[in-house]
């Protein structure tokens, strides 16, 4: 058999080694990678040199196989050093919280709010505060850092700025399925983040420049001023429009973001490769008609055409920001182009294939993206699904007949991306919309010809036409809220969305290969065995789409836990300064507390505790237990509760969550799960009138889980008042196996007659990476230490799972630890 290859095996060969440096917890040695490298080029060179071709049969065969791993080493080698370039600008922990003063720019459009502005600045020079006796020596210092401002001044992109800060390394919460924060700031080449302190030092040194992101945060400000003067009792399609013109989507709603997810349209509202590629394609189309006679004569009109189409699609990328998925897109479109002008015969695989080296070149950092798969996956599928309309024909040339066939084809064309991006969106996103080819089929169409060239209009006509830009984003607005209401309904279809949060890498791709033996089953048959017996094609074809059956299996099947009866498993979530904690046993699943709401976009419950639910494929949560009323306990609890409606709600403090079954805790209080009892310990009473602000933690419901497996003690934010009354009141009942530390390690709490009461093997703290109470308390580590007891800290290990099983014990599993990445934070390094 002879082996060829093209542009696509070389691109794919180098992607590959960039994937691979990505799994990695350490960074390879660069020295080693290059004497591999050298090694293999040598290889071919005595394949290529030295062997006669009648004494090595398959010498072609073997150089491109040296080619490939040759390509895979230097992608090895060429994300290493990369990689390492990155993290030499990153804070160094020596600098964590101290005071220091940074000269630089505002470098992106600040995202405001009535309390707090956050925004990305530009450093370009920085003084240390120095304390008494420092001797901090600085080897380098980020070059990109992520701000809070609280209550602050405001700032506007472009200005230039002295600012006194407090900064800590990139540092994000580490669970099962959660969104990983320190990759997305790793990938954006933000190297700390912070907030600025209310200092005399911070003054403005320079107003906004004329640079693109002033541009754009003119045109923000354009369109917020006509959403304020919108009907707020309308759905308020503006926050739509600015993220089609500036790719900001900061002002999208939850709501909106719910139905954009349940349709599958979230790309249609942001500029993404589909807006870039129509924005070229109406520049070509309109150039191409207007090129005055005496330029074709000079040059073609279709290469005047594209130079306009490639500008008009590079300024709208700058309108966005130059985001990555612009930059994507106009690399693509740059490739496409070029291969044009040149006349080169191409597969188009190849033309993907160019692309993907050149984009990793610039960025080996975007496989990081969900959106770089995304992109190249609908790309390869839109490949796909032309060639074979190429191949089948046409058979009637009429207007009609062509109409026919064009619009067969774009049903097709959903209906393929639908399908092969389905084990991709389950992988990156725990859920997949059922309805996107029906909501793409119809909004592709209606937002590319319709809305996207308004906006365009709009944005060119801001500069010189004002008014009539106003108008013309008004009308944008209006054409999307004449869609809305498709859109809604699709969202609410009873199975509009599947959620699947347990589906792994290998699933994804046994999945993603299943669909595409179905698809060419038919031609792997006909090739493989080049014969004229239909029957013998027949059975092939039929034996590869079984074989796509059994591979697509797999994704179908949860991957639950399995407990015997008495086993159970604590897993304590990392959600910053916080609780939220998971009990499962065999055939139950319990919430002890919901984590903390940090905006109006974002909570432990949705951030978290729910995508951790997902990735273990618990469909049903049987009780939520919130502990007191405290924000950074019961923050997340609504969203639970929205997400799980038939699961019980206990806890103090809750009589403004909207649940059909809640009750509140109180000392006595049992159940018996799988031979797992579960007990409260504390509160004595329901008095409301003691659950005031201040007594609020001394209320919290304690929750004693005891099977043969081992016992649990979860105490919420007690403080010595109540682990007074515990004592008292239950003595050596108290001793547990493992101890969730109350109040966060709070000197407020953890007398050492309580310690010793409970006498853990382990104790676990929830806390967050530097948090502002500077929590756990030395005193309070030093108790559990002179105790000779084992401390776990959620900054530090993010998830902590702890498996209780009869006999053996229980085990420890700190997730920072199993999956962290070379990108990763390890605190105090």
């Amino acid at each position: 058999m002879k082996l060829k290859a093209g542009m696509f095996v070389y691109a794919f060969a180098f992607l590959l080694g960039i994937m691979f440096v990505q799994q990695l917890a350490v960074l390879p040695r660069i020295s080693t990678l290059c004497l591999l490298s050298a090694f293999v080029s040598l290889c071919i060179a005595i394949n290529a040199f030295f062997f006669n071709k009648n004494r090595f049969t398959y010498k072609k065969e073997f150089t491109l196989i040296l080619i490939i791993i040759l390509l895979i080493l230097i992608g090895i080698m060429y994300s290493s050093f990369f990689a390492e370039r990155q993290l030499s600008n990153r804070l160094s922990e020596d600098l964590t919280g101290r005071n220091i003063v940074i000269n630089g720019t505002v470098s992106n459009i600040p995202v405001t709010n009535s309390e707090v502005q956050r925004f990305e600045f530009s450093v370009e020079s920085y003084s240390i505060l120095a304390a008494k006796n420092d001797r901090t020596a600085v080897e380098s210092f980020p070059k990109k850092i992520r701000l809070s401002w609280y209550y602050g001044r405001p700032v506007n992109a472009g200005e230039q700025w002295q600012l006194e800060v407090r900064l800590k390394p990139p540092h994000g919460f580490m669970n099962p399925g959660g969104f990983d924060y320190e990759a997305w700031l790793f990938q954006h080449g933000i190297h700390a983040t912070g907030y600025v302190r209310k200092s005399s030092l911070n003054r403005r040194i320079q107003g906004p420049s004329s640079s693109i992101n002033y541009v754009r945060q003119t045109l923000s400000r354009q369109i917020d001023k006509l959403s304020k003067q919108s009907d707020a009792s309308g759905i308020n399609s503006y926050s739509l429009v600015k993220a089609l013109a500036i790719g900001d989507k900061s002002s999208i709603t939850n709501q909106q973001w719910s139905v954009l997810a349940n349709t599958g349209t979230s790309h249609l509202m942001a500029i993404s490769g589909l807006h870039i590629g129509l924005a070229s394609l109406f520049a070509y189309l309109l150039i191409r008609r207007v090129v005055p006679v005496f330029i074709i004569k000079r040059i073609p009109a279709q290469h005047v055409a594209l130079i306009a189409g490639m500008f008009t699609a590079f300024l709208y990328a700058l309108i966005a920001g130059l985001s990555i998925p612009t930059q994507r897109a106009v690399i693509m479109l740059l490739v496409l182009s070029v291969m044009i002008v040149i006349r080169r015969n191409h597969r188009p695989v190849d033309a993907l294939g160019f692309a993907l080296i050149i984009v990793l070149l610039i960025d080996p950092l975007a496989v990081l993206s969900a959106g770089f798969w995304f992109s190249f996956s609908a790309v390869a599928v839109i490949f796909i699904s032309i060639t074979s309309a190429q191949k089948s024909g046409r058979e009637d040339d009429s207007f009609f007949s062509r109409l026919k066939v064009t619009l067969r084809q774009w049903v097709r064309l959903q209906l393929l991306i639908s399908l092969f991006l389905l084990p991709l969106s389950l992988f990156m996103f725990q859920q997949v919309s059922l309805v996107s080819p029906v909501a793409n089929l119809l909004l592709i169409p209606y937002v590319s010809f319709l809305v996207v060239p308004v906006v365009l209009l709009a944005i060119m006509c801001s500069f010189f036409w004002p008014s009539f830009s106003d108008m013309l984003f008004s009308m944008a607005s209006a054409l999307l809220d004449l869609i809305w209401p498709l859109l809604s309904y699709l969202s609410s279809l009873p199975y509009a969305v599947w959620v699947r949060g347990d589906v792994s890498m290998m699933k994804m791709l046994a999945a993603t290969l299943a669909f595409l033996l179905l698809y060419y089953s038919a031609r792997l048959s006909s090739s493989i065995f080049r014969t004229r017996n239909e029957r013998q094609i027949l059975y092939a074809c039929w034996s590869f789409r079984l074989l796509a059956c059994l591979l697509f299996l797999p994704l179908l099947i949860s991957n639950e836990a399995n407990f015997e009866t008495g086993e159970y498993q604590l897993t304590v979530l990392d959600v910053g300064q916080g609780s939220a904690a998971v009990i499962q046993t065999q055939n139950h699943v319990a919430v002890f507390d919901a984590g903390a709401k940090f905006s109006d976009r974002l909570n432990a419950g949705s951030g978290v505790v729910i995508p951790y639910l997902r990735s273990r494929g618990i469909q049903k949560l049987d009780r939520l237990i919130i502990s007191h009323g405290d924000s950074d306990h019961i923050g997340g609890a609504q969203v639970i509760i929205d997400e799980y409606p038939e699961a019980m709600l206990i806890g103090q403090d809750i009589e403004n969550l909207q649940s059909g079954n809640k009750q509140a805790c109180i000392a006595g209080l049992k159940w018996h799960w799988d031979d797992v009892d579960f007990a409260f310990l504390s509160p004595e009473n329901n008095d409301m009138s003691l659950s005031q602000k201040g007594k609020r933690n001394n209320r919290s419901c304690v929750l004693q889980v005891v099977s043969k497996s081992g016992s649990v003690l979860l105490t919420g934010d007690i403080e010595k008042k109540t682990e007074r009354q515990l004592l008292k009141k239950y003595g050596q009942q108290l001793d547990s196996d493992v101890f969730i530390v109350p109040h966060h390690g709070s000197n407020t709490s953890s007398s050492m007659a309580f310690i010793q009461a409970v006498n853990p093997e382990l104790s676990l703290i929830s806390v967050g990476y530097k948090n502002r109470y500077r929590l756990p308390n030395q005193k309070v580590v030093r108790r559990y230490s002179s105790e000779q007891r084992e401390l776990v800290r959620t900054d530090e290990a993010g998830a902590i799972t702890i498996r209780l099983v009869a006999e053996a014990g229980f085990t420890i599993e700190k997730y920072r630890e199993k999956t962290g990445k070379y990108w990763h934070h390890i605190v105090g390094e």
